[in-house]
């Protein structure tokens, strides 16, 4: 459920344990702490972009176990990093309010728990993200595109992408490549040229075959002769 408050701002409700919504405040924590974006976090899951974001807005009700796994995975956290250890097991369901406003420069969640009367009785969290769709660094965006480009060049002639290979992998071989960090946003837009057929390489995105990893993978296809 979604509601127009004023404008920069919207409310997301929710009726859930207060394990699981510890659950999303955690995922939203960590990945904050990662300075990445909703949509990158969902490439390197290998899911829909938008997947974490339908998480932290509630238009998804309940994080598989699995999906929890694999996104501490590809933020590099340990295993149990979501999961809220201090927290009691407990099914009884609250309603909350999630408050969303988006600044000229950031965004903040504010997440208020309800009464039976729908009214806030306290808030459970503030958190503060960046704007994402902001980039405050173009010329250095501007390069590391290109370098991303010239490696993805590299690697197709290596063969690299015969076999089928995930978002987090590929960014991986690429930071290494590189030795630096390198912007998830950005290897999604180098990619994407690729599934586009805008490159004299191809590739296409299927469900991986790789074990435990139920995401999308990338794969070469026919390369356009010249």
């Amino acid at each position: 459920m979604e509601k127009e408050i004023i404008p920069g701002t919207k409310v997301h409700t929710i009726r859930c344990s207060e394990i699981e919504i510890t659950i999303i405040y955690r995922m939203m924590l960590l990945r904050t702490a990662k300075h990445l974006s909703t949509e990158e976090v969902s490439f390197l899951m290998g899911k829909e972009h938008d997947f974490i974001e339908k998480i932290e807005t509630f238009k998804i009700k309940s994080v598989y176990a699995h999906d929890l796994y694999i996104f501490t995975q590809v933020l590099d956290y340990n295993a149990g990093a979501a999961y809220p250890k201090s927290v009691d097991v407990d099914h009884q369901k609250f309603d909350y309010d999630m408050f969303v406003t988006i600044f000229s420069d950031r965004v903040i969640y504010e997440l208020k728990q309800l009464d039976e009367n729908k009214k806030a009785i306290k808030t459970i969290f503030l958190l503060i993200d960046s704007r994402h769709d902001i980039d405050c660094f173009n010329n250095s965006t501007a390069t590391e595109i290109e370098q991303l480009r010239s490696l993805m060049r590299q690697l197709f002639v290596e063969g690299y992408f015969t076999e089928e290979r995930i978002a987090y992998e590929i960014l991986n071989k690429c930071q290494n490549s590189i030795d630096r960090s390198i912007s998830p946003k950005n290897l999604m837009l180098v990619l994407q040229d690729y599934l586009d057929k805008k490159e004299d390489y191809h590739l296409e995105q299927k469900i991986s075959s790789k074990k435990n990893f139920p995401g999308f993978a990338y794969l070469q296809i026919n390369k356009v002769k010249s």
